[in-house]
């Protein structure tokens, strides 16, 4: 993995495995005691909530909860949460909803302003933040604090599997407390969460190998597009904020019906850096199944993540399977982030246009930090 195209977003990704066996001693507790048994019986919703990469973890874990809980689970903007989201029902019993806010930092306004609001609606809010002294840490009521030890900066590949790992830890036990699976059942579901990306990674050589020939081929594209349903959509969400992030390339992030629809159309397709995220056990595999056909008729490249061998496509990256199909991401965002930084380091571009010229942020100006908080009611 040498080479004149190395780079921070690679060195990010391959230490991912280690990470995860660095941090996992010291979430897991901490997860499985931040909320009573009593707690966990009496909620009736989950609503999940963050912006960036904390958004895409919550994506991605929400078919989780569902499957796990079988109780409504809602992923909430958190503009969305802050600003128009209906209370009448908030509050109304104990603990519910229960609001799950994401945000390493703790310091993105939105996420603290959604909080604040559905805290003094009597809501049950938990924050998952690396900063407890945060706006974000003390806003919530209750903390889950990961430590995430300091690497050379990117956009967000560790602290995102870090994040990811720890939602679904939540509705891991939250699943085994509502007794939906046994013990042994929940453990093994734990221990997978760590396995999938270091099992994925056991050829890294081979890995890095087809991620470099892909950024290759799309050097020069002009956009991108991310597609992935259900529990695969989160890992959609977050290779699309990898291309503007690490590149500053255009992309989209849609579900496999809704190509079929409007990216169907798509003109320059030799310059649409396509990528296709599938789980063999998704509920919409049948219809990525057809979009994979479809784009193989169309004799598009395009980058397929599945778990799926029957699958096929130029650059296809086999991930491990899990024992329920929920867990993909935990494997399959390493894809486009290693993706994402060999086309950044082909261009020469700095990540997140190394915040100079037009997208310096000066004292005072408006940011994902610095913005107006309001509270409406």
């Amino acid at each position: 993995m040498s080479g004149k195209y190395e780079n921070a977003m690679l060195r990010q990704v391959l230490s991912v495995p280690e990470l995860l066996e660095q941090v996992y001693p010291d979430v897991e507790p901490q997860v499985r005691y931040v909320l009573t048994t009593p707690q966990i019986f009496s909620v009736k919703k989950v609503v999940l909530t963050s912006c960036g990469d904390g958004y895409a973890a919550c994506l991605a874990a929400k078919r989780a909860f569902e499957r796990f809980l079988q109780i409504p689970i809602e992923v909430v903007e958190p503009l969305a949460l802050s600003r128009y989201y209906q209370m009448k029902w908030v509050g109304e019993s104990p603990c519910d909803p229960l609001v799950i806010a994401v945000s390493n930092s703790g310091q993105v306004t939105r996420v603290v302003e959604a909080v604040k609001r559905m805290r003094e609606h009597n809501a049950l809010t938990v924050a998952i933040t690396s900063n407890p002294e945060s706006p974000l840490g003390k806003a919530a009521e209750k903390v889950i604090v990961p430590t995430i030890p300091a690497f050379e900066s990117s956009p967000g590949i560790r602290s995102y599997a870090v994040l990811q790992m720890i939602v679904y830890l939540l509705a891991i036990r939250m699943g085994e407390v509502r007794l939906k699976y046994p013990m042994d059942q929940a453990n093994v579901y734990r221990k997978e969460l760590k396995e999938l990306p270091k099992a994925f990674l056991a050829d890294a050589e081979q890995v890095c190998a087809l991620a470099l020939e892909a950024a290759e081929q799309f050097r020069d594209a002009a956009s991108a597009e991310m597609i992935g349903c259900g529990s695969d959509y989160g890992t959609a969400w977050y290779g699309h904020a990898k291309m503007y992030e690490a590149v500053g390339l255009p992309a989209v992030h849609l579900d496999s019906e809704n190509w079929f629809h409007v990216n169907y159309f798509v003109k320059d397709v030799a310059h649409t850096l396509t990528m296709v995220f599938d789980s063999a056990a998704n509920e919409a595999h049948s219809r990525t199944r057809e979009l994979v056909a479809r784009l193989n008729q169309m004799g598009r490249d395009f980058v397929l993540v599945t778990d799926d061998s029957e699958l096929q496509a130029k650059y296809r990256f086999l991930v491990p399977k899990s024992s329920n199909g929920l867990f993909l991401s935990m494997a399959a965002h390493m894809v486009p982030a290693l993706i994402a930084g060999y086309l950044a380091a082909m261009r020469e571009e700095p990540y997140s246009r190394a915040f100079q010229g037009i997208w310096a942020e000066p004292d005072g100006a408006y940011s994902t930090t610095v913005s107006e908080t309001v509270c409406l009611d």
